[in-house]
């Protein structure tokens, strides 16, 4: 942004200047001062904008042009007559400014003007500022003191629509979830790549029973082209056994029509059998590993611990994230996408914890979209002792965006009722808040699921199962299970909860249990409370069992939490459980708790104290549990090791990392302009981005900024802040990157950063051996090819600058065609050089004369 240059406001005996009187260019003796400068002009619609403007005896006078310019206001000179055209808005809405006549037209009214209420200068036409106001609604107040105009207006203008346009485009944009980067970096598949090492310990030991130490190692890496995790579980009491280790190999491609994904070793089955042990086998898919538009929500609740933080990934994105309250409810409104909808819940404690286990969940819908099939093919082995063979194979079809139908056929070796289980199954969007789902496997169960929201988030589940009676498939002897589900958010002004009724019927050859479950859990008074009731009912039995539960958090002065737990027993009108926790930060990384149990069914006591703290390198934690029936003393860490094999970086972390995702962010000064990072260029330091996408870190110098963390597989929009750099002269072309995360490793970005050279000087016109600056003239520069790379308008003073040339030679001449226009001509063209220099080189001795044509 050029500076705003203002000489001080009185009269003194000015040069000679050219005027423009009956089309003839003629010279004057005197004229009344004015000074030409430029100002800022703020408007409440579009910001504020840098607008030329003239000074004379203390009144405004704004660049006609210039000022409808900036509004896409249509304004046109006759070359000939000189006469100011155009419209506003309308076509039919003409003005005309007639200087020869002294007269503006606008609309049915005429306007007289005067030498006071305009400046005509070779460049530029300036009119008083009151006039835009008085004649075209365009208010433009001069502010004196702050060297600012005020515009305001009534008129719904060009710009003013061309700014909602976009705004209504960039918000559509941010729904679809489309980004417009101007540089994609595309994903490579290597043969080996990096690699991410987790560790943990536990230890346990107690007053009646054996020792338990345990330790955990997970390896993460990237081989032919696949992510390849590796999980191994020690314990002293437990044999070492494949079945309860991890291991896997993971091709992904989404832009390949046949197989998307590739998966060996450890699978997701989805299998309709009960399967108690891990398949080892092979899985291919064409369904993308990415998230697709949804078409509506599955709500989804469960519980955990107290206080702890569960996120929920749709198709390996992260999409949301809750807090269980003090009893570890939680709830999640599921978006359910086209295609299959693979729900991943991870689990965070208040102190660091982190579930290693994964809870995967089927979403009962699968939509596909209009027209196109998806399918997917496991097979491999059950490693249950037996080696049961296992295979299933599953098609879906979008009839419709609302209809999907599929089918299939499972195996499983050794089941007597029937090895090979074909199946039929489809997906119906009845209404657009009522969805139905069906499957039949034959010879092993049918299945239907009917769910309805209303406009006001109230939810209805209707869930039937029947079962074929001779099924071995599945390992119970259900014959009907029998659901329904309502729920519904509940607002007032003490308090926002959830609340949640079940009822559940299973019917088996002999019996029948019911179950019946009502739930309240939110902030009531700012208190965490969750109320849940619980009935159940056995035909066998003549009365039911009924049980309450109440669970709170108070926060109370200096950081105190304190967790009161009771549960009651209403059918025999006794308690059957009490338990008190009281926790507070320390350290500001470090956790300390107390708790008291006490079990009134087994008559157990049992006190805690326990000990977090988290290390840059590390979470580790101790905990002690004295009870009159048994003790125990437990010691745990856990971290992570990170290498970034493109600067040869080591780094710790104390939270895990395998499969997961990182970025290596590497800046550098690209002075011979190659793209490359060449040995003699450095690093700039303290980049930033706008938003973070992650866990952001830097090296010592702060010239490599790393992202970790990252979910795989998703496409991430990095947006680099400009301003975070040290120098002016120093400029990101591309600072908009799209990028594919890729698990295990760090994708490195190097990102060049060119140093900018500046050219100035100053245009003066000559009049019978007089000079002064000559504002509004264009300066076009030119490259040694004679491309021109750049234009600027001089100052009022004459004064003009131009940062943004990289290094070179140049030559800067004055635009031939306003030369043309204004009846002058120019001293010759300036030549001048950038040369390479870090901090950006600076040409400031250029100078141009103007005289009057002869």
């Amino acid at each position: 942004m050029n500076s705003v240059k203002l000489n001080k406001f009185f009269f003194q005996l000015l040069i000679s200047i050219p005027v423009l009187l009956s089309n003839e260019l003629i010279f004057a003796q005197e004229f009344p001062e004015y000074d030409e400068l430029v100002v800022e002009l703020s408007s409440p619609r579009i910001g504020t904008l840098e607008i030329p403007i003239a000074i004379k005896d203390e009144q405004s006078y704004i660049s006609f042009s210039a000022l409808f310019d900036h509004f896409s206001l249509k304004n046109e000179t006759d070359p000939e007559t000189g006469i100011i055209s155009g419209y506003i808005l309308n076509p039919e809405s003409i003005y005309k400014i007639d200087l020869q006549a002294s007269i503006i037209t606008f609309k049915e009214q005429s306007i007289p003007l005067t030498s006071k209420d305009y400046i005509k200068t070779p460049t530029s036409f300036y009119l008083r500022s009151e006039l835009f106001g008085k004649v075209f609604n365009l208010n433009t107040n001069f502010n004196f003191r702050e060297l600012a105009i005020k515009f305001d207006t009534d008129i719904d203008l060009p710009i003013f629509i061309e700014k909602r346009r976009e705004k209504a485009r960039s918000n559509l944009n941010k729904i679809k979830g489309i980004v417009e980067p101007d540089t994609v970096i595309e994903r490579k598949y290597p043969f080996f790549k990096g690699g991410i090492l987790d560790w943990g310990i536990t230890t346990t030991q107690q007053t009646n029973g054996p020792e338990d130490n345990r330790f955990n190692l997970g390896l993460g890496t990237m081989l032919a082209g696949g992510e390849t995790n590796i999980l191994l579980n020690y314990s002293n009491r437990v044999p070492f056994t494949s079945r309860n280790q991890f291991y896997q190999w993971k091709y992904v491609n989404n832009e390949n029509r046949i197989f998307k994904q590739v998966t060996a070793g450890k699978i997701f089955s989805g299998a309709t059998s009960s399967l108690f042990a891990p398949v080892v086998g092979i899985q291919l898919t064409n369904a993308p590993l990415q998230n697709r538009r949804s078409y509506g929500t599955y709500i989804l609740n469960d519980y955990t611990q107290p206080r702890w933080t569960v996120e929920l990934y749709v198709n390996n994105v992260l999409v949301d994230f809750v807090k269980a309250d003090a009893s570890g409810f939680y709830s999640f409104e599921v978006p359910l996408m086209y295609g299959n909808t693979n729900v991943d819940l991870r689990f965070y404690g208040p102190y660091g914890e982190e579930l290693s286990e994964n809870r995967m969940i089927n979403i009962p819908y699968n939509f596909v979209p209009e027209k196109e099939l998806q399918y997917t093919l496991s097979a491999g082995v059950v490693e249950d002792g037996d080696n049961q063979k296992f295979s299933r194979f599953n098609l879906n079809y979008g009839l419709s965006n609302t209809i999907t139908i599929g089918g299939g056929v499972e195996y499983l070796s050794e089941i007597t009722s029937g090895e090979v289980m074909p199946f039929l199954n489809t997906s119906i969007r009845l209404a657009s808040n009522l969805l139905f789902s069906g499957e039949y496997t034959y010879g092993v169960k049918g299945e239907g699921l009917l769910s309805y929201r209303t406009p006001s988030n109230m939810q209805f589940d209707l869930n039937y199962i029947k079962y074929h009676e001779d099924q071995t498939a599945i390992n119970y002897n259900y014959l009907e299970e029998r659901e329904f589900r309502f729920s519904a958010p509940i607002r007032t002004n003490a308090f926002t909860a959830y609340t949640r009724f079940s009822l559940n019927q299973i019917l088996l050859p002999n019996t029948e249990f019911t179950t019946a479950q009502f739930l309240l859990s939110g902030a009531l008074f700012g208190i965490s409370t969750n109320l849940t009731t619980y009935a159940i009912y056995n035909a066998r039995l003549d009365d039911p069992t009924i049980y309450t539960s109440l669970s709170q958090t108070y926060r109370l002065p200096y950081q105190f939490l304190f967790s009161p737990q009771v549960q009651y027993d209403i059918s025999e009108n006794s308690v059957r459980n009490l338990n008190l926790e009281l926790e507070r930060v320390i350290f500001e990384r470090g956790f300390v708790n107390f708790s008291y149990e006490n079990n009134f069914l087994r008559n157990a006591h049992t006190f805690e104290v326990g000990l977090r703290y988290t290390f840059n390198f590390a979470q580790a934690s101790t905990t002690s549990r004295i009870g009159n029936q048994n003790s125990s003393h437990i010691q745990a860490a856990r971290g992570s090791l990170r290498w970034d094999d493109h600067t040869g970086f080591v780094g710790v972390s104390n939270r895990p990392g395998v499969a997961r995702g990182g970025i290596t962010l590497i800046p550098f000064l690209d002075l011979n302009e190659n793209g490359k990072m060449d040995p003699m260029e450095e690093g700039v330091p303290g980049i930033e981005l706008k938003s973070n996408p992650a866990l952001v870190t830097y090296n010592q110098d702060k010239t490599i900024l790393r992202l970790n963390d990252l979910q795989p597989y998703v496409k991430t929009l990095l947006q680099i802040d400009e301003n975070s750099l040290d120098n002016i002269a120093w400029k990101i072309e591309n600072r908009n990157i799209a990028v594919e995360t890729v698990p295990n490793q760090y994708k490195a970005i190097y990102i060049p950063v060119r140093v900018m050279g500046e050219v100035s000087g100053y245009v003066f016109l000559k009049n019978e051996g007089k000079t002064r600056g000559q504002g509004r003239i264009l300066i076009n520069i030119f490259k040694e090819n004679s491309e021109k790379v750049a234009s600027v308008l001089t100052e009022g003073d004459g004064y003009f600058s131009y940062l943004g040339l990289a290094t070179g030679s140049y030559t800067a001449k004055i635009d031939e065609q306003q030369l043309e226009k204004i009846k002058l001509h120019s001293s010759e063209a300036q030549p001048f050089d950038i040369e390479i220099n870090k901090y950006g080189d600076i040409v400031d001795d250029l100078e141009f004369i103007l005289q009057k044509n002869q």
